[in-house]
């Protein structure tokens, strides 16, 4: 089997020889002429005197006419022609008569052309074959050129696209929370303005508190979109060391509102023994922006499922929040981690919320070379299971 491959190899060699000597410089070229040239008449002087031909010449006419085409093909037959003739003469002068002479000569040169003919036509059709490849070649590379720009041009609308849709949902974000805070603000400066003179004192301040308490949550809105664009824009990682998920988790849970904790049945299935490597602060902070999310949107009384998984030692750590609120819909699942994106039912509700949490989540995630991912069927009761993964830890 190896000789057979060694056997095509060579003969694939062979084959295209003759189009490797067609990418040689000029003057290798003439180089070669000239050395066929000196075998050919190294032949005619060995042989003609026996053989009375010129066969050797064959080889400075393939040579002639493969390299310079149909120039070459005069040159080689003229030189052809002469050499044999100045052979003849020298060996067979003596015999030879006029006819004798003019009879060789076109003998020579019809035999010398017809070579060379040949020769000039497989060259010519070759260049042909070349020429008609390149220009295919040359319409390929246009015809991906053209795929390649319409591939870009459909990206850049489909990010435009995504772009505007992001727009459009920080608008309705910002309508939805600055809607409440305005409306009671304009409401208190109108009352006091219209019956500034007839409501008492104590009146007068209790709606001044209320239209200061709209303004300056309407400032800590503002505030805070502002912030959080402007931090997850770079993500302060820390120095990453290794934590205990179960550790962690109970510190968090620590932190949150008793009230919020209560209302809720909490099954941890988080074994104490594994370890991951992140940044301990960034990791309480995804986890607490994933408990704020059930306690605002999933109904009070149900079980949330905490749970941790680890296939071998080397594996990364799993780690899933199944809640069995509302659910997400399947066609709101793939921006559900971009900035500012609210699910539609949310909107027309009373909950409150930028759409960044979930944002910051992801960032902070891959900050520790982490996922973060949603799994939900969209059906109502069966909630829906937020998992995120981390690197283990290894003692160094």
């Amino acid at each position: 089997m190896k000789h057979y491959f060694y056997k095509k190899a060579f003969l694939e060699q062979v084959q295209t020889f003759p189009l490797f000597l067609l990418t040689l410089s000029r003057r290798v070229r003439i180089g070669i002429v000239i050395f066929a040239y000196l075998l050919g008449i190294s032949g005619l002087s060995f042989f003609f005197a026996q053989l009375h031909n010129g066969a050797s010449m064959v080889l400075p006419i393939i040579c002639l006419c493969w390299f310079f085409s149909y120039r070459g093909l005069v040159v080689s037959v003229f030189s052809t022609v002469v050499l044999i003739e100045i052979f003849y003469f020298h060996f067979l002068g003596h015999t030879l008569t006029i006819l004798d002479v003019v009879g060789r000569a076109l003998l020579g040169l019809v035999i010398s052309s017809l070579i060379g003919l040949a020769i000039c036509w497989l060259r010519t059709a070759i260049d042909l074959v070349h020429t008609a490849r390149l220009q295919a070649l040359a319409a390929e590379h246009e015809r991906m050129l053209a795929l390649e720009a319409q591939h870009q041009l459909a990206i850049s609308y489909e990010q435009q696209r995504k772009i505007n849709e992001l727009k459009d949902q920080f608008l309705l974000n910002v309508s939805h929370e600055l809607r409440t805070p305005l409306t009671v603000l304009g409401g208190s400066l109108e009352l006091l303005k219209e019956y500034h003179e007839a409501l008492d004192p104590m009146q007068r301040e209790q709606m001044l508190e209320q239209a200061m308490a709209n303004q300056e949550a309407l400032a800590e809105l503002v505030n805070r979109a502002l912030d959080v664009t402007t931090a997850v824009s770079e993500v302060p990682l820390g120095q990453t060391t290794a934590v205990c998920i179960h550790q962690t988790l109970q510190e968090t849970l620590a932190q949150l509102d008793p009230e919020d904790i209560g209302a809720y049945t909490l099954c941890l299935h988080v074994p104490e023994h594994i370890t991951v490597r992140a940044d301990p602060e960034l990791l309480r902070q995804v986890l607490q922006n994933l408990f704020s999310n059930i306690f605002k949107y999933v109904p009070k009384q149900t079980e949330i499922h905490i749970e941790t998984t680890q296939e071998t030692p080397s594996s990364p750590v799993y780690l899933s929040v199944q809640d069995a609120g509302p659910g997400i819909p399947a066609e709101e699942l793939p921006l559900l981690f971009e900035k500012f994106v609210r699910l539609r039912r949310d909107l027309a509700g009373t909950t409150r919320g930028m759409g960044l949490g979930l944002y910051i989540c992801k960032r902070f995630m891959e900050a520790m070379q982490g996922r973060i991912w949603v799994e939900s069927s969209g059906r109502p009761g069966e909630g829906c299971r937020f998992c995120l993964t981390l690197p283990p830890f290894f003692p160094s």
